[in-house]
C-alpha cells in the first residue's frame, strides 16, 4: 500500500473511532447516528424515530491530517452547503495550523468567488453555484453567514491516543460496571463492540448506503457483548476472528522463525495446514490473554492436561508410529482437556496444544511433534 493509501486509511479509522464515541458518549432514546451521510457524521435528536416531530441536527467533520487554511474554507463550504443543519463542530486530530480571525472570512469568501472557474463536481464551485446571486447583488449577505460559522462552530482536538482513551473511560464506566475481575475483558469488551459497528458500517458501505446507528441497535450491540464478553465468559465469533487473524497468522508462517510452525511443517508440509494451526494457536493466545492474571492457576492446570494427553498420546503410539509427526499431533490434538475454563470444542483445544509447542514453553510442558533435525 502506498503512503497515501496508509493515510486515507488512517483518516477511515480515526474517522470511525470519533464516530463510536459520540454514539458512546450521548447514548439517548432519541438519538440517531448516520456515518457518511450529509456530513461525516451527523447527529440528530431523531424524535421522528417514536413519534412525528422536527428534529435538532449536528454536523460534525473529522480529519485526522493537519489542516490549513484551504482545507479549513472546503470544511466551512461544506458547512454553507448544508445550511439547514444544526450545531456544528470540526473534530480534528492536530489543531489548525493558522489562526481564524477576520482575513479568514475574506480567504473563505474568495475561496467560493474562485470556485466559479473549478470544475463542477468541486466544493468550491458547489458553493459558488449556490451562492452566486448573493454574490453578484450583496456578498456582504454570505460574508455574514460565513462570519456566523466562524464565531458559532466548535473545534475539539483530540489525537489518535488521546482518542483511545477516551473511548475506554467512556465505555468502561458506563458498560462494564458488571466487569469486577478482569480489566482486560474490559478492553476485550470495546474491541468486539469496534468491530461490531465496524462490520456494519463495512456493509452499508458494500451497499453504497450511509449507516445510521439509532439508539435501540446501540443498546442491542452492547447486551450482545456483554453477554459474549463478562467475568464468567468469553464467547467468540470464531468465524470472524479466524479472518481477522489469518493475516498475522500468514505473516508468522512466511517468516519461519517460531518453533509452532517448525513443528507443524513436520506434520503438514503445506502452507494452507501450518496457517490454519497458528490461527488456532493465536485464537488460545487471545482467549489466555484475558484469564492469565486472575486465573493463572486453573491455566496452569488446564496446560497440564493438555500436556499429560500428549504423553498419553504417544503412549498409546507403537515404536514405529511415535516418531512420525503427522500421527502424534492427530493422537493428541482429539483428546478432550479437562476444565471448566477452556470453551467446548476443537479450536481451542487445537490451539491450547499448538501454543505448548512454543519457544518460550517451560520443559515440563512442552510438547513436540517430531524432531526438526531428523
Amino acid at each position: 500500500m502506498t503512503n497515501a493509501g496508509i493515510t486515507s486509511q488512517y483518516g477511515f479509522l480515526y474517522q470511525r473511532k470519533v464516530f463510536i464515541y459520540y454514539a458512546l458518549s450521548n447514548a439517548a432514546t432519541n438519538q440517531s447516528y448516520t456515518f457518511e451521510g450529509k456530513d461525516d457524521i451527523e447527529v440528530s435528536t431523531e424524535d421522528g424515530l417514536f413519534c412525528i416531530h422536527s428534529s435538532s441536527t449536528g454536523s460534525i467533520q473529522v480529519k485526522s491530517a493537519s489542516i490549513d487554511e484551504a482545507s479549513f474554507c472546503k470544511v466551512i463550504c461544506n458547512w454553507l452547503l448544508m445550511d439547514e443543519l444544526g450545531h456544528h463542530t470540526l473534530f480534528t486530530e492536530n489543531a489548525l495550523s493558522f489562526t481564524v480571525n477576520d482575513s479568514t472570512v475574506n480567504a473563505i469568501i474568495d475561496y467560493i468567488c474562485n470556485g466559479k472557474d473549478k470544475k463542477k463536481s468541486s466544493i468550491a464551485r458547489r458553493t459558488y453555484d449556490r451562492f452566486k446571486e448573493i454574490i453578484t447583488t450583496d456578498v456582504s449577505l454570505l460574508s455574514a453567514k460565513v462570519l456566523n460559522l466562524l464565531q458559532s462552530y466548535k473545534q475539539i482536538v483530540l489525537g489518535m491516543d488521546a482518542l483511545d482513551k477516551r473511548l475506554e473511560e467512556v465505555f468502561f464506566s458506563n458498560y462494564c460496571q458488571d466487569i469486577k475481575e478482569y480489566d482486560l475483558a474490559k478492553a476485550k469488551r470495546l474491541e468486539r463492540f469496534i468491530s461490531y459497528i465496524n462490520q456494519d458500517i463495512d456493509n452499508s458501505i458494500k451497499s453504497k448506503s450511509p449507516y445510521m446507528l439509532i439508539y435501540p441497535n446501540l443498546i442491542k450491540t452492547i447486551m450482545q457483548v456483554s453477554d459474549e464478553i463478562s467475568d464468567e465468559r468469553y464467547v467468540t465469533n470464531i468465524p470472524e476472528l479466524k479472518k481477522k487473524l489469518k493475516d498475522d497468522a500468514s505473516r508468522i508462517v512466511t517468516e519461519r522463525a517460531t518453533r509452532e510452525v517448525k513443528q507443524l511443517y513436520l506434520v503438514d508440509n503445506s502452507d494452507q495446514f501450518v496457517i490454519d494451526g497458528i490461527v488456532h494457536e493465536l485464537l488460545y493466545k487471545d482467549f489466555r490473554e484475558v484469564y492469565i492474571t486472575q486465573k493463572e492457576m486453573e491455566l496452569i492446570n488446564l496446560e497440564q492436561d493438555a500436556h499429560e494427553n500428549y504423553e498419553t498420546a504417544l503412549f498409546s503410539l507403537d515404536e514405529n508410529d511415535s516418531h512420525i509427526a503427522r500421527k502424534v499431533y492427530r493422537e493428541t490434538v482429539k483428546m478432550p482437556i479437562a476444565g471448566s475454563l477452556l470453551p467446548d470444542g476443537v479450536v481451542y483445544r487445537k490451539g491450547c496444544y499448538i501454543y505448548l509447542t512454543g519457544d518460550n514453553i517451560d520443559e515440563d510442558f512442552l510438547i513436540t511433534w517430531g524432531d526438526e533435525n531428523g
